[in-house]
């Protein structure tokens, strides 16, 4: 009895592959293939948002500033996602990924753990949903601090 083998499969081009941005499936580089992407692309970033994107893409290599990341990609996506929706999105996606919060309602109490939701348009705003989604139904946030992390890297 002889058997065959299933041909073997080949990428598609990348322009046809999807985005599979799920926390199991997502790479590291992803995020800054997209601001290379940007920068590469002619007529598509102007002056100020060019500094802004090297700024972001410095930021996310080093993998140091959660904070000021999310800060400068709320700034960018204002400016730029109405025209880049793609990008953004991808942008979004990877840093939901690859960030979370970390919520301690009370100076010296326990710290709770909350994933980012980029469906809000400046960090404080996040902020807040992060606090809201870390607190119980009927607990209050008191004195609370929201700190941004990136995850470890496997």
């Amino acid at each position: 009895m002889t058997t065959t083998r299933p041909p073997a499969l080949t990428p598609a081009p990348a322009a046809t592959v999807p985005c599979a941005c799920t926390p199991a499936d997502c790479r590291e580089r992803c995020a800054v293939e997209v601001i290379d992407g940007l920068l590469r692309a002619a007529g598509a970033v102007r002056g100020a948002e060019m500094d802004a994107l090297l700024d972001l893409r410095w930021l996310l290599r080093r993998r140091e500033d959660p904070e000021g990341v999310l800060a400068l990609f709320c700034q960018l996506r204002r400016s730029m996602e109405e025209r880049h929706y793609l990008a953004f999105y991808r942008l979004r996606r990877w840093l939901e990924n690859h960030c979370y919060a970390t919520v301690r309602l009370c100076a010296g109490g326990p710290e709770r753990v909350s994933p980012v939701r980029l469906d809000r348009f400046c960090v404080e705003a996040i902020r807040g949903h992060c606090l809201q989604t870390a607190l119980a139904p009927g607990e209050l946030a008191g004195a609370s601090r929201v700190r941004f992390h990136f995850a470890t890297l496997q």
